[in-house]
């Protein structure tokens, strides 16, 4: 029975360390797709910073800004922008507090300052930036930024929550938190793509590496985290595969097919 695979790319299909999908990754999709297999994928990062790998796939959908764009081929087919005036007061209130932050304008980022802090995570998944312009002033943007370490969490987050309950946080660096709208992540953005495509939860297989991928791993029949992956996703998963640079895709897709007797090569 065909089934639909969301995957996410930095540090799951993309080895970070060549900036590039491992080549036996995109033969495995390939061969998911002759098999009569829907792909999609699944990403934080915004269609314009994410499509040289989209276009490399060549997936059914693709659920860009952690679920707040959906795109079918280049069709916007659905999203869902930040409230402005509340961003804008959650940025007052973080730099009241000694904080910076951003916002994601899809080719590049805008951040309140070029700090370590704040260019170090973009700098991990090579996404410009630019101080002079603030975006999020003038049109409508999808996901905000906020910086700082990950040891102040048990404090500032809940603080964050209780001031601003409409936004969702998902933490993907060690600096840097994503603000999201609250009840739209990527596992929303799965139900709105199976919905379209007439698959069950139970007919879905993602596969993930961050906590941003905790809501989509435990809403697909089978959630698989990468082991180079954060614990707490691991902890939830399903099943690990292989780090990418190990060819961790390929290898835990052969194992899926092996299990179902070929029916998914």
């Amino acid at each position: 029975m065909p089934r639909i695979f969301f995957f996410d790319i930095d540090n799951t299909l993309l080895d970070q360390r060549t900036l590039s999908i491992p080549p036996s990754a995109l033969a495995a999709i390939d061969g998911l797709k002759r098999a009569g297999n829907t792909v999609a994928v699944a990403t934080g990062r915004a269609h314009a910073h994410a499509r040289p790998f989209i276009d490399q796939l060549r997936p059914s959908y693709a659920i860009t800004q952690n679920g707040a764009c959906i795109l079918r081929g280049d069709e916007l087919a659905f999203s869902v922008p930040l409230p402005r005036r509340r961003l804008v007061a959650l940025f007052d209130w973080m730099k009241s507090q000694g904080h910076h932050f951003g916002v994601n304008g899809g080719a590049s980022g805008y951040l309140d300052a070029q700090t370590p802090m704040t260019t170090a995570p973009l700098d991990t998944v090579a996404m410009p930036y630019q101080s002079e312009r603030p975006v999020h002033l003038e049109r409508d943007v999808y996901q905000g930024w906020l910086f700082f370490d990950e040891s102040l969490d048990a404090v500032l987050l809940p603080a964050i929550r209780a001031r601003f309950p409409e936004f969702n946080l998902f933490r993907w660096h060690r600096w840097a938190v994503d603000v999201q709208l609250r009840g739209v992540n990527k596992w929303t953005g799965c139900q709105w793509v199976m919905a379209r495509t007439g698959f069950s939860p139970e007919q879905a297989v993602a596969f993930g590496d961050g906590l941003n991928d905790v809501p989509m791993l435990q809403g697909v029949g089978l959630g698989i985290a990468m082991d180079n992956g954060h614990p707490d996703l691991k902890a939830v998963a399903d099943r690990i595969a292989p780090a990418p640079h190990l060819d961790g895709i390929a290898r835990m897709l052969e194992k899926l097919a092996d299990d179902d007797g070929g029916a998914m090569a």
